[in-house]
């Protein structure tokens, strides 16, 4: 409740302060269905990607798993993160243990370890993006400094970072206290499947194709974003380093903790796209947009694909 509530505050107060006037006014001039079309089609080559890398570190700790089952579980995942951040990764691996019967621990682990090769990947296009547009930043953090400053202060207000604090003393609490029951065995177990999985990426069978998979994911994002300026029958013009600038600053802003990066990812977009010499009203209204539609048909394929594996469970419990 607290992500969605921080979430809905920072998007609230980004727009209040918006010409939605002007904002209809664009959408009235038409949306070029098209390239919403090809937002579609990319999105879902994306996923189904992710599925098939998954499916490549989950092969050496939990052979029995499928494709077809990895797939589906990732497109799940994405919706579940939408209800509470970061609640796909385990839902996903939950949904391969109740339907595949696989070590749900194991399967952690390879998430664990695929989240930490995405944070390596965000983190150089991070440092190519600080390289090559030094100056864009500087200006970012100069034009801006009450849009930074009050977006600092709610993602670090202390009610915030002190209801975190009081969470993980009470895990502390709990784990010394589970040192003494037997329990404890059983999760130093769970610990141990967990950093196996982790571990399953030094096992890989084809190592280049997890590399080109990592790179057509991260390609793949990049391409639904780009294309978003053409959704609209206003000119954007802005230039491919320009698009890719703004879509990792909208990157940054979803590893806050809110749901989907509500809030915090149309603000880091809408701001450096002003930079480029975007009218503040375009901009709002491609953020809404773009992200308008990710979340949608995140949401979408994640009941399609979670209603496709639990029908094709019931049928094998039929069949049996």
């Amino acid at each position: 409740m607290v992500p969605l509530l921080l979430g809905v505050l920072l998007f609230a107060w980004i727009y209040k302060r918006m010409d939605w006037i002007s904002i209809k006014e664009i959408f009235q001039l038409g949306l070029r269905y098209e390239w919403m079309l090809a937002f579609l089609l990319i999105f879902v080559i994306g996923m189904v990607v992710r599925g098939l890398r998954w499916q490549q570190l989950l092969e050496p700790v939990c052979p029995e798993a499928d494709t077809k089952s990895t797939t589906l579980a990732v497109f799940v995942a994405y919706a579940a993160n939408l209800i509470f951040p970061r609640i796909g990764e385990v839902a996903r691996c939950g949904l391969l243990k109740q339907y595949k019967q696989l070590s749900f621990t194991k399967a952690l682990g390879t998430v664990l370890a695929e989240r930490i090769i995405d944070l390596i990947c965000l983190l150089i296009m991070v440092v190519v993006v600080v390289v090559f547009q030094l100056d864009v930043f500087r200006q970012f953090f100069t034009e801006y400094p009450d849009k930074a400053s009050g977006l600092m202060k709610v993602l670090f207000s202390w009610q915030l970072w002190a209801l975190l604090l009081g969470l993980l003393l009470a895990l502390i609490l709990l784990w010394r206290r589970l040192r003494h029951f037997p329990v404890f065995n059983k999760l130093n177990e769970g610990f141990k499947k967990i950093w196996q999985g982790m571990k399953s990426i030094k096992a890989l069978k084809r190592p280049w194709l997890f590399v080109f998979w990592s790179f057509f994911i991260w390609l793949s994002y990049f391409a639904t974003f780009y294309i978003g300026q053409y959704f609209f029958n206003i000119p954007f013009g802005l230039s491919v380093i320009a698009m890719f600038t703004a879509h990792i600053m909208g990157s940054l802003g979803m590893v806050a903790p809110v749901q989907g990066g509500l809030g915090a990812w149309h603000f880091m977009v809408i701001y450096t796209m002003v930079l480029y010499g975007i009218n503040e009203t375009a901009a709002g209204a491609f953020a809404l947009t773009v992200h308008g539609l990710n979340t949608a048909l995140t949401l979408f394929f994640g009941f399609v694909a979670y209603l496709w594996l639990w029908l094709e469970n019931k049928k094998s419990k039929v069949e049996k």
